[in-house]
């Protein structure tokens, strides 16, 4: 439910003068002492992507709930926000006014002319429509948004996923842009029926109406729809996109701009991805925001041709990462604010004599929406808010424990911006590039790129969704809480003893909170605004292992980033999205126990190959290591590496990165017939012992940094956050049995990966992430690792549910009616509940600790 909280705005000026050094600094000392996410002294808070999150104004949370777009009524007296599970409404002044419970599309919010309805985008793909009722609001009725009877065209889903919404002058006819579709409806209000459709670009979600309701603008993300048989391109739900084939990320994006008369459209390109639109006063220029391209478009009204871009990148903050999500003029028309998702930050842009940023101030975690009341006040929606820190939990907290936040800015808050800008600045670690300095002396991590490392290789292992507490909670070295432990060192003896023998990293965290995002993160260093805009809205895609171009960042990924500077790489499983499983029966799936039979007994009767619908991938992808189904084994994983490993050894060459995928600590809940949970996740242990080991005793290893980490940390909760997870640095010159308290998170390890090979950031995020140079010394210790047998049966399988009973018959019986097709398509509660009755049955299950999302994503 909605719960109202003290205004966090009211930061004590110590919150302003947050130095960058500080925000990074080395403790390695007693646990009272070092930093960790959440709330700090200053009042400020840090979240898992080495951001500080200082928001101004007066700040209302929305507890168990993300903020996707905002719309103030006509009278400027109320403000709806439409939110994961919910859609709230707040008077002007940040006072509560009621909520109605709904499950939101990606964005899609518009009141009618007299204010007395809204309608609303759902993620059911209908539009619902919510009005006050004696007091209070309530949902008085849904409209469809297709024909009834129309079926999606061959390779689309069946939910046609509507997003922005405008309304008509006169209040008779409301416009929904269809994300999936490619096109917007026409919807005749009192008849509840489509009267038009209108094709437009691809992905389109934010719309606009001009004053008079004769135009409709359309930002559609994809671009222009590309001919059938055009090159250079990638599907995304179903339609092609054109592609940048140095890095599979979607190329361009478009307007179109309808004329509602003859129903025409006009496509007018603009810069990537847009996601924002807002008209001058005087209606002759759009003002397009371009979230991948970090800039403003220009555009004429009258000729239809973007006739100017203005950069958004601060330039002591260079490369991708501004990702500017929406627009709004300001009443006087004079500045526009455009909300800054991967700043933390809205940007004040003036207007005269020409278009130029003057500064920023402080929102919440990725701001996705800002709106302007007539009176000055600002009002700016942050969809992270402050991160997974719910209010009055106790014991141990999930990464779904969203906190999302609604700014109410008056005028004075934001009069300083100069300020404010500096604010900025120190929460984001804006600081110039220094260039490589000649002469220095080869070490671990160099402090710029350039400079020499005594690595030359580099092995970079995700894994799947543990919390730090799930697995390590039980070691008394680190900051653990055991009764949270689900995989202690029975199930888990490697991951203990390479925290035990190398480092063991207690405050390290995942920059996202599923496998969609999860994997951005881990192999780009960044998640882009499509991605933050979809969650708990994957509609189109649920990109964890590539499949859609419109989810990458434009900078690329790490593979894209070697290549370009003639570094050698190979990938093992990530990114695959077209594996194979052929056997006797090539038309049925096999299982999990026959997969693991013919593995152990070598018989080779089923053919696993690897491809993806990444071009750029393909050349470094090895050719039979897949990363899902979980119905493999990672140990046949673990074998396909080694065996690569063993050739590497005969020709003395080994690529300089390697990344692999270990999913199958994943689990599969307690599904009959697949691994139980331990027996999955000792699986996954056994995989990496045995990988590390054969590195260790290997000709490279002298020269090879192994860094693992998790995507995201899911499964199980953690007393610290529910972003903490495991991650491991291993090498000869890491410092042995040290508990390293640092906060880290993924930009550190692809931080750390960049300096070590010479690699320049791919964006902002990297660039500012904190290296891991507290894990290392100079003096080597060259001693190996010997992995450890697994202490569980891998083959141990959940039995069938009728040799169970009570809760554990019950909640394996929901287990299996989950959908197992794919990664994260099941019920994150039901998999949660199981997968504790697995592992600690004596014990009942934490509700009190526990709250998962209120409309779950389709995630565990």
């Amino acid at each position: 439910m909605y719960v109202k909280r003290r205004a966090l705005g009211r930061f004590v000026a110590a919150a302003a003068a947050v130095s960058i050094i500080a925000i990074g600094a080395v403790v390695v000392a007693s646990q009272a002492t070092y930093r960790t996410l959440g709330g700090q002294p200053s009042g400020a808070y840090l979240v898992s992507t080495n951001q500080m999150i200082t928001p101004v104004g007066r700040v209302e949370r929305l507890e168990g709930a993300r903020p996707k777009d905002i719309a103030l009524s006509p009278d400027g007296r109320t403000l709806a926000v439409l939110a994961t599970a919910r859609v709230a409404l707040f008077g002007a002044d940040g006072e509560p006014r009621g909520q109605v419970a709904m499950g939101g599309g990606p964005l899609g919010v518009a009141w009618s002319p007299a204010g007395d309805t809204l309608y609303v985008s759902g993620g059911n793909g209908r539009v619902s429509l919510l009005s006050d009722r004696d007091g209070a609001w309530k949902s008085v009725g849904t409209l469809a948004v297709e024909p009834a009877g129309a079926r999606p065209p061959r390779g689309q889903p069946a939910n046609p996923q509507p997003t922005g919404i405008a309304v008509a002058p006169d209040g008779k006819r409301i416009y929904v842009a269809l994300s999936v579709r490619n096109a917007v409806a026409e919807l005749d209000v009192a008849g509840l029926a489509v009267t038009r459709t209108f094709p437009v670009g691809v992905c389109p979600y934010r719309i606009l109406l001009s004053p008079d309701g004769r135009t409709l603008y359309v930002a559609n993300r994809g671009g222009a729809v590309p001919p059938a048989e055009a090159d250079g391109t990638e599907l995304s739900a179903g339609t092609p996109v054109r592609v940048d084939r140095r890095t599979d990320a979607a190329l361009r994006g478009s307007l179109s701009v309808v004329d509602l008369a003859t129903g025409a459209a006009t496509d007018v390109p603009v810069g990537r991805q847009p996601s924002g639109l807002a008209l001058s006063r005087d209606g002759r220029t759009l003002y397009v925001a371009n979230s991948d391209g970090d800039d403003l478009s220009l555009v004429d009204t009258a000729s239809l041709r973007e006739t100017g871009r203005l950069t958004l990148r601060p330039p002591r903050d260079p490369g991708f990462g501004q990702m500017p999500t929406a627009v709004a003029l300001s009443a006087d028309g004079r500045r526009l604010w455009v909300a800054c998702g991967g700043a933390n930050a809205v940007a004040a842009v003036d207007l005269a004599p020409g278009p130029r940023v003057t500064g920023w101030f402080a929102a919440g975690w990725y701001p996705v929406a800002v709106a302007a009341g007539g009176d000055g006040r600002l009002y700016v929606a942050s969809t992270k808010g402050i991160g997974a820190r719910p209010a009055g939990r106790t014991g141990g907290l999930g990464v779904h424990d969203s906190v999302g936040t609604v700014q109410f800015v008056a005028p004075g808050d934001v009069a300083d911006i100069a300020a404010q800008t500096r604010r900025v600045a120190a929460n984001n670690r804006w600081r110039p590039t220094l260039q490589a300095r000649r002469g220095r002396k080869p070490v671990p991590v160099p402090e710029r790129v350039g400079e020499p490392s005594v690595f030359r290789h580099v092995v970079y292992i995700i894994k799947e969704n543990h919390t730090y507490d799930s697995t390590l909670g039980d070691m008394p070295e680190g900051n653990g809480d055991a009764s949270l432990t689900l995989f202690g060192e029975q199930v888990t003896p490697n991951h203990h003893a390479l925290a035990r023998e190398f480092v063991l990293l207690d405050n390290t965290y995942t920059s996202g909170t599923n496998s969609a995002d999860g994997h951005q993160w881990t192999s780009s260093s960044v998640a882009n605004g499509y991605m933050e805009q979809n969650y708990s809205a994957n509609v189109r895609s649920y990109p964890y292992n590539g499949g859609d171009p419109l989810a990458y960042s434009p900078a690329g990924f790490l593979w894209n980033a070697a290549a370009a500077e003639g570094v050698s790489v190979r990938v093992y499983g990530e990114f695959v999205n077209r594996p194979r499983i052929v056997g006797p029966d090539p038309g049925r799936r096999p299982t999990w126990k026959e997969l693991w039979d013919d593995y152990r007994s070598g018989a080779g009767r089923y053919q696993i190959t690897a491809d993806t619908d990444n071009v750029a991938l393909r050349p470094f992808l090895h050719p039979r290591f897949i990363g899902f189904p979980s119905i493999v084994s990672d140990q046949w994983r673990a074998d396909q590496f080694l065996a690569d490993l063993d050739a590497f050894e005969k020709s003395g060459t080994m690529p300089s990165l390697c990344i692999l995928l270990l999913p199958n600590n994943h689990t599969s809940g307690t599904s009959p017939g697949m691994p139980t949970p331990r027996a999955a996740v000792a699986d996954n242990d056994l995989a990496m012992g045995r990988i590390v080991d054969r590195i260790s005793h290997s000709r490279f290893w002298r020269e090879t940094l192994i860094l693992i980490i998790e995507d995201d940390s899911q499964l199980g909760l953690d007393h610290v956050d529910g972003h903490r997870t495991l991650a491991f640095c291993v090498s000869p010159y890491t410092r042995r049995g040290a508990v390293v308290h640092e906060p880290y998170n993924h930009t550190s390890l692809v931080r750390t990966m960049g300096l070590v090979l010479g690699l320049p950031p791919m964006n902002r995020f990297d660039r500012t992430g904190q290296p891991m140079t507290a894990c290392f010394t100079t003096r080597p210790d060259w001693r190996p690792f010997v992995h450890r047998p697994a202490r569980v049966r891998l083959d141990e399988l959940n039995p069938p549910t009728r040799a169970l009973k009570g809760e554990r018959r019950r909640l394996a019986a929901a287990s299996l009616r989950q959908d197992w097709s794919d990664v994260d398509r099941v019920n994150p509660t039901v998999v949660a509940r199981a997968v504790w009755s697995a592992c600690r049955p004596a014990e009942p299950f934490p509700w009190r600790k526990f709250d998962p999302p209120a409309e779950p994503d389709g995630d565990d």
